[in-house]
């Protein structure tokens, strides 16, 4: 009976090692892998889709001179159509604000907004001239600098707001109301970032760390709950985010 035991505890001590030996916690950007779109000679760790979180600093371009910073939570899906390629959505949750600084007017934004968008890498136009520059350690870290754009929707949630009758000389008459504390727009999103590629990273089977600034070019002048009926006014409002996000594959093309 000992001799079993002590069989069965030898064959499980090695087992546990074998699988345990599977588990990868270092980073390494030098990994060969079955990735179906073979960049360089080692290959590219492109998985098909990926999802993570951001976090993000608000700034308002609106009808008042002053924006404080505001937090903005960012969510990520992203589908690879080449390594330096993609398109996906967006979704943001955060605030806005902005004031007068020689007024009492100020409001205060709870947005949400979805996008979708494209993004291209610098290593699109590398892999063009030469498509095993992957294998260069410098050319892979720059080739992640990256440009986008797409189109989104805005909806605003007003929770606070200073009125006023803009009853002030250079007002004129218009039929849409000075202020409205909810409202939904179409916006352009335009980006500019960096992302750092990782094959292997902890038990992941590879990730994205990610830096982006992002432009808004909303179609509507009530981001900020304000329309000030002045002839001067003709401009909608702008806001930018500036965050970062961490984004890990969950699907290969070989597991298809």
């Amino acid at each position: 009976m000992k001799t079993k035991f002590i069989a069965l505890l030898s064959i499980g001590l090695v087992t546990c090692s074998a699988a345990f030996a599977q588990v990868r916690t270092d980073i390494s950007v030098r990994e060969r892998n079955n990735s179906a779109y073979d960049v360089g000679e080692q290959g590219y760790n492109a998985h098909n889709f990926s999802v993570g979180f951001g976090l993000g600093s608000s700034k308002l371009y609106g009808d008042w001179s002053y924006s404080n910073p505001q937090p903005v939570y960012i969510g990520y899906f992203e589908k690879n159509i080449t390594p330096t390629i993609s398109y996906g959505w967006t979704v943001s949750v955060g605030d806005l604000s902005t004031r007068d600084s020689y007024t009492k007017l100020r409001s205060f934004n709870h947005f949400t907004s979805v996008d979708q968008h494209i993004t291209v890498e610098l290593g699109t136009l590398f892999y063009a001239f030469d498509k095993d520059y992957y294998d260069n350690l410098l050319l892979r870290i720059i080739g992640g600098v990256y440009g986008g754009t797409g189109i989104g929707i805005i909806n605003s949630d007003i929770k606070r707001i200073a009125n006023s009758s803009f009853d002030v000389p250079g007002a004129v008459a218009t039929e849409n109301p000075s202020i409205l504390t909810n409202s939904t727009a179409l916006y352009i999103p335009i980006n500019a970032g960096f992302n750092l590629h990782v094959p292997k990273f902890w038990i992941f089977k590879g990730c994205v760390f990610n830096a982006n600034f992002q432009y808004s070019s909303t179609m509507s002048d009530y981001i900020d709950g304000y329309k000030p009926p002045f002839k001067a006014n003709k401009r909608n409002d702008v806001y930018t985010v500036a965050s970062i996000g961490f984004r890990f594959f969950i699907l290969h093309p070989s597991e298809y």
